[in-house]
């Protein structure tokens, strides 16, 4: 009896470690296959728009709306790095300058890598820094457009709002005679913080927390101007001052999207917005903005035609004048001819008698 009480506790052991492994097993394919799952809805919703940085527990709150209605509570920085790493490139650095060589524009920084972030709104405040990083490193007004050209124009949801950015990049104004003229550096410097104030305008709209000091903005004086005016207005007219802030998270997140999508156009940079914002997110920003640029054109298509079939019309009506004027001209020469004949014969005559 007591051997087979050993046997039966050996087998017991043996039945029990087979249990633990297996149950290992199943619990590291469970975590393979929420990783994956994971994964993929990061890749078609994109990142939580709010949460942590990365905490050293490896524990960070993160919460992702799942399949059957659960969601993550936490999410490891193993996931999230692998998940950008399979997602992302890093983007090519500015050029290195020519010693010696006063560059005419500041080279950009790539907004593009493959550092993780755990929520949207990180990625806005890293490429937000590196935006001023850049304005911080012009030296000249001429400098600061440039940069903020590349930024902001393909950002203009109307065809007024982009002639605007058009007519503060123009290194000229048109006078009075309808001839260009250089623009002075006075001007050049306030269409310089202009340009900076819009895209202070469109990063506030998505996170109002960057401006809780007024130097943060790319346009620090500008943005204090602003906020001085709004401060001394009267309650009706302040309301009017005051910039617009998405009022909630569909709108915010829609926002959020365009701006970063309409950063830069270079490919590692799309792929990064992709991976952030969501597919679902990424393709009607620029489906969006396909459309409105759609409208711009026509705006200007529709002056165009207008103006060409007008011209056409007024060219009909000359063509045609000309015409008959063309006649009544050759039928004057042909009776002119017909008494200079006449007057020939009679002078003849005279001249015989």
């Amino acid at each position: 009896m007591r051997l087979f009480g050993i046997l039966l506790l050996v087998f017991i052991l043996l039945a029990g470690g087979g249990y633990v492994y297996l149950a290992s097993q199943d619990y590291k394919g469970r975590q393979q296959i929420n990783a994956a799952a994971l994964r993929h809805v990061l890749l078609v919703q994109g990142l939580p728009l709010e949460g942590e940085d990365f905490n050293t527990e490896d524990e960070t709150p993160f919460e992702v709306l799942m399949a059957g209605g659960e969601s993550t509570k936490t999410v490891s920085k193993n996931l999230l790095e692998k998940y950008f790493a399979d997602n992302t490139t890093a983007g090519a650095g500015p050029a290195a300058a020519t010693p010696g060589v006063e560059p005419t524009t500041v080279p950009r920084a790539a907004l593009s890598t493959t550092a993780a972030v755990t929520n949207q709104t990180a990625e806005v405040k890293r490429v937000f820094a590196l935006l001023k990083a850049d304005l911080d490193k012009a030296t000249t007004p001429t400098q600061k457009i440039a940069l903020v050209e590349g930024w902001l124009l393909i950002q203009a949801e109307s065809m007024n709002e982009r002639i605007r950015y058009q007519a503060l990049i123009s290194p000229t104004v048109p006078n009075a005679d309808k001839i260009d003229v250089a623009k002075t550096p006075e001007q050049l410097a306030a269409d310089a913080d202009e340009l900076a104030h819009a895209l202070d305008r469109r990063f506030y709209r998505v996170m109002p927390k960057l401006y809780e000091s007024p130097d943060a903005a790319l346009a620090p004086a500008k943005w204090q101007a602003v906020q001085k005016q709004i401060a001394e207005a009267d309650p009706a007219a302040a309301d009017q001052l005051k910039l617009p802030v998405s009022t909630d998270a569909a709108d915010r997140r829609a926002k959020l999207a365009h701006l970063l999508v309409h950063l830069d156009r270079d490919a590692a940079w799309q792929k990064r917005v992709a991976v952030i914002v969501g597919l679902r997110r990424y393709a009607p920003a620029v489906a969006t903005q396909a459309v409105r640029f759609v409208l711009m054109r026509n705006q200007v298509d529709l002056p165009i035609a207008a103006d060409q079939a007008t011209f056409h019309q007024n060219q009909i009506f000359l063509i045609n004048e000309a015409r008959q004027k063309g006649e009544r001209a050759r039928a004057t020469a042909y009776e002119r001819a017909k008494l200079v004949e006449q007057k020939t014969a009679a002078d003849s005559d005279v001249s015989r008698r």
